[in-house]
């Protein structure tokens, strides 16, 4: 759509259609996960609304929305954590604020794009606050978040919240089809692993210790299941020795336990982890489905601990030793 990869139509054609008829808001959430596509629609929101030619935002034609496409415009600001940070600062923040009272270089709008907005302390958040009270009339504010509940109920409240949900199986095909012809082999396990962010896919494709990585989470997830006390150390070591990658293997757990909780449920046509669906029925049939249950809540929760920069040793720990005590 007009040249950037949308994957959610309706959503971007909304806005655009806001912008033609100049009703656009100045602050907006866009709510999904990292890699589900909101990324994407904010920057043709942004080149829409610096396009010269607002009638037909974006043209695709004029000087801004060439800039925009190429991300050279300069009231387009795009923020993220600086290098080594995994949060955008405080001081990154008053910048904003500070260049959010300077009128744009060349188009009647400045825009400013916050990824990774939910993970803004409450420090940044408060200073953040300052330029949503009293926004300049020409400045649009766009928030990526995972979850606008991390954010302010202050903010939220002077925030348009927009949903964008995982999208259907078949856009992921043929996101792959476009975009990794090369990789058609692997159609089916990207789909299933994707689950509707095709963020994902990249991260698969992008790093090289995916496979090995995966299979050994896998074995380790008999350890984190098991009776044994001393397994939990084990899968503490496993963590602590692949901290880079802590992240994905909780999304490998989660995964892996929900197709466990579909074999013994009967569903084994649901389970997306097929190249792995014997070792998963051997190890569902060793586990009760109660204690399959309480693992799945307590993976979303380390994962929740997770934005939280809770140490993870003491994360991996808690999790291990919170299944086997109620075990």
């Amino acid at each position: 759509m007009y040249g950037y990869e949308i994957l959610h139509e309706q959503i971007a054609e909304n806005l655009i259609n806001n912008i033609r008829q100049e009703v656009a808001n100045q602050a907006y959430i866009f709510e999904g996960e990292r890699g589900v596509g909101s990324k994407e629609c904010a920057k043709l929101f942004a080149g829409a609304l610096v396009c010269k030619n607002t009638p037909s935002a974006p043209c695709t034609t004029c000087n801004a929305c060439i800039m925009a496409k190429a991300e050279s415009h300069p009231d387009i600001y795009e923020l993220t954590p600086a290098d080594g940070k995994r949060n955008i600062s405080v001081d990154q923040i008053r910048s904003v604020v500070t260049d959010a009272y300077t009128k744009p270089y060349e188009s009647k709008k400045k825009v400013y794009i916050i990824a990774y907005g939910d993970d803004m302390n409450e420090q940044a958040q408060n200073a953040f606050l300052k330029v949503l009270e009293e926004p300049p009339e020409y400045a649009v504010f766009v928030i990526l978040a995972e979850n606008n509940e991390s954010l302010l109920p202050t903010i939220r409240s002077r925030c348009t919240s927009i949903r964008f949900n995982p999208v259907a199986d078949k856009k992921v095909e043929e996101y792959i089809k476009k975009n990794y012809p090369e990789r058609l082999e692997a159609m089916d396990f990207l789909v299933q692993y994707a689950g509707g962010v095709v963020g994902d896919i990249e991260k698969i494709l992008n790093a090289e210790n995916f496979v090995p990585l995966r299979r050994e989470s896998l074995e380790k997830l008999e350890a984190l299941l098991s009776e044994r006390k001393l397994d939990a150390y084990q899968v503490a070591e496993f963590l602590e020795e692949n901290k880079e990658d802590a992240d994905l293997i909780l999304r490998f757990w989660q995964g892996f336990l929900r197709d466990m909780m579909l074999i013994l449920q009967g569903a084994k046509n649901l389970v997306k982890s097929t190249d792995f669906i014997d070792n998963l029925i051997n190890l569902a049939n060793k586990t009760q489905e109660e204690k399959v249950a309480r693992a799945i809540d307590e993976v979303l929760l380390a994962q929740q601990m997770r934005k939280r920069y809770v140490n993870l040793k003491a994360l991996s720990l808690r999790l291990a030793f919170s299944i086997k005590n109620r075990g």
